[in-house]
């Protein structure tokens, strides 16, 4: 169906019933208002929006300090479903402020431990190659006739230092602490007439001083302590998070909390953008016309005190998009959307694209018995499983796929990759041609895979004609009549005519051959006369025109682009006849080898659905995007985004 109209509005009400009218278009969510104002905010408008913001922000962070300690739900658990009046009244019942509070300062709590026990692990890994250093804390420091360096180099490095060192003086002291592969740790004592002779050695060998804390005692002693201090502060952190797991019971309560403080920092967002006097406010904004009717009525039952009319959009203003398709068309909203939003002025693709995208995912796919297991289980996962708008889309529209995968991998053959010599000869038959093939099976793609490759070209080349042929629709329907004859109807006459060479080819009919051939001709001079109509001057256009020829190389290639549909398709023919012989050859294993059979069976059958649905589904798309759209669309609108009580972690019952 064609894009929903979308109408500019303007509200006028009186102020007392203000905040009745916000809720109503809240609850309705159908009504984009727009910015308006700029006025300097009242003090206890602002004061209270001010508040709002920081308990939304408060709900927000201890949502995130929380999660981490909530118990896991299973893959079956599902979101709450809530009227508006349940999660209201969730507000007023539930203490969830004592639970920020106790987060604020559990949490300041764990920080402060958690940063202290990094300080302590970081200065016990520097004091550790330490530990076993007899000289105290106290003394490490220079004499009137004596100093020392204490820290590390290289290893590699420790013994030709050593040795230069040694040759300043007989006196000077070298004592390794500790050394490893990389790294040793040692003190030279020497005379103080030495130091600079020693520290140009020391710094040759690449040293690093190290630098001690100021305390009493050994170094053993020390690190002894920071151990300790060390336990205390792990025993903070458990304790915190003790109290958090504890605190995480509520995270269900506080979720549906933080729904109701976004539904009302969004109100009080949306009022600041309202026109108001002392006695009346005004809103403007988009609404789908098939919905002022029903606001209207709304409106009504609040107060009389209002006029609602549609505005005259100004001089160069597009109206948002609202993209509504019925119940059954809706999942191919979910290939359309990865592309973008149509202009307001553009068609909504996605009833155009259906047909083509399932019978092309088929294609690719091409197994009855992938088909009906994706069919089943999507089936079950929408019974079962409350899922939003989005993925409800997604899931439903892998339904039909297996629908229409089933029907097309009966039609190929295609069951779970068996051959016909693998299954009972009551599931099988003989053609005419003598070939024996499963029951309903018509063409085998792996015998005939040139047949499979043609009626890819086929369906190719009528959706590349059906996207040319909406482009002519639009430009008569936007009045651009010339450019529809001229520009997509010779193109679509050019096409036509190579379609009738190919059927003349394939018939060996010399009849047709010149009838096409005649037919190719006057359409290249359609063409070589008109593409060029905007240039000056006639050698100009008819180069132009000339040069538009090789848009036939472009559209023949967009064609060629269908072959990915039988190499798709037979991929996933082969992968899994692929593992049928596997299967077979684990299975002779003594003792295990049927447990490995059913593992090798099931495990293979899935990586290769998974993988070759995925495959089916992006380049299904692909041709949508890159060979269709490209026709007739150019996107980048912007999608209507009424003011509503949007969702994060609940489901929200207006009925209920």
């Amino acid at each position: 169906m064609a894009l929903a109209k979308v109408s500019k509005i303007e509200l006028i009400a009186s102020a007392k019933y203000k905040e009745k009218i916000l809720e109503l278009l809240q609850n309705a969510g159908t009504v984009e208002i727009t910015s308006q104002t700029e006025e300097v905010e009242e003090f206890d408008r602002l004061k209270k929006l001010q508040e709002t913001e920081l308990t939304h922000a408060n709900l927000e962070f201890a949502l995130n300090t929380l999660s981490p300690y909530a118990k896991k739900k299973g893959v079956f658990s599902q979101p709450e479903t809530l009227s508006p009046q349940a999660v209201k009244e969730k507000v007023t019942e539930f203490d969830f402020e004592s639970i920020i509070e106790q987060c604020k300062k559990l949490e300041e709590q764990f920080t402060k431990a958690k940063n202290k026990k990094a300080s302590l692990e970081d200065e016990l890994s520097i004091l550790n190659p330490w530990e076993s250093l007899k000289i105290e804390l106290q003394n490490i420091e220079a004499t009137e006739k004596v100093n020392l360096f204490i820290g590390s180099i290289p290893s590699p490095h420790f013994q030709d230092c050593k040795e230069k060192i040694k040759e300043l003086s007989a006196l000077i002291i070298t004592d390794v602490v500790h050394k490893d592969e990389k790294t040793t740790y040692f003190y030279v004592v020497f005379e103080k007439d030495k130091e600079k002779a020693v520290l140009k050695i020391l710094t040759e060998n690449k040293f690093q001083a190290v630098e001690f804390p100021q305390a009493t005692g050994t170094i053993k002693t020390y690190c002894e302590n920071l151990q300790t201090e060390l336990l205390e502060q792990e025993k903070i952190i458990s304790s915190c998070e003790n109290e958090f797991t504890k605190l995480a019971k509520d995270l269900d309560e506080l979720k549906i909390i933080f729904e109701y403080y976004t539904w009302e920092l969004e109100k009080l967002q949306t009022e600041r953008q309202l026109e108001r006097t002392h006695y009346s406010f005004s809103l403007k904004g988009w609404i789908p016309e098939k919905n002022i009717h029903k606001i209207q009525e709304k409106l009504q039952e609040i107060t009389k005190e209002w006029h609602l009319h549609e505005l005259e959009l100004e001089e160069g203003e597009t109206p948002p998009v609202l993209i509504k398709n019925s119940n059954f068309m809706s999942p191919f909203e979910a290939v359309s959307r990865l592309y973008g939003i149509p202009k307001a002025s553009e068609i909504d693709p996605t009833p155009f694209l259906a047909t083509f995208f399932i019978v092309f995912f088929a294609l690719a796919l091409t197994d009855a018995g992938y088909g009906l297991m994706m069919f089943i289980l999507m089936a079950l996962v929408l019974k079962f499983f409350k899922l939003g708008d989005g993925i409800k889309r997604l899931v439903r529209l892998m339904m039909y796929g297996g629908v229409i995968t089933f029907i097309m991998g009966a039609f190929f053959g295609g069951w779970w990759g068996f051959t016909v010599e693998q299954v009972p000869a009551w599931l099988t038959y003989t053609n005419e041609a003598g070939e024996q093939m499963f029951l309903l099976q018509k063409i085998n793609p792996v015998t005939s895979p040139l047949t499979v490759l043609i009626l890819a070209f086929i369906l190719g080349y009528i959706q590349i004609l059906f996207g040319i042929g909406i482009k002519m629709a639009q430009n008569f329907k936007a009045g651009y009549k010339k450019e529809a004859v001229l520009d997509n109807g010779t193109w679509i006459f050019m096409l036509l005519g190579w379609g009738v060479l190919v059927i003349g080819a394939a018939m060996e009919s010399a009849a047709i051959i010149e009838l096409a051939k005649w037919w190719l001709i006057l359409a290249a001079v359609l063409l070589v006369a008109t593409q060029g109509r905007d240039k000056k001057g006639l050698v100009l256009k008819i180069l132009a025109g000339v040069v538009s020829l090789y848009g036939l190389v472009g559209y023949m290639s967009d064609v060629l682009s269908y072959s990915r549909l039988l190499a798709l398709g037979l991929a996933t023919t082969i992968i899994g006849m692929t593992v049928n012989i596997l299967t077979d050859l684990v299975g002779g294993l003594p003792f295990i080898g049927w447990l490995l059979m059913i593992l090798m069976f099931v495990v293979g059958h899935l990586a290769n659905i998974l993988i070759n649905t995925f495959g089916a589904f992006i380049h299904a798309s692909r041709l949508q995007f890159v060979e269709f759209f490209t026709k007739f669309l150019e996107g980048g609108g912007r999608e209507l985004k009424p003011f509503s009580k949007k969702t994060k972690y609940i489901f929200l019952n207006n009925n209920s």
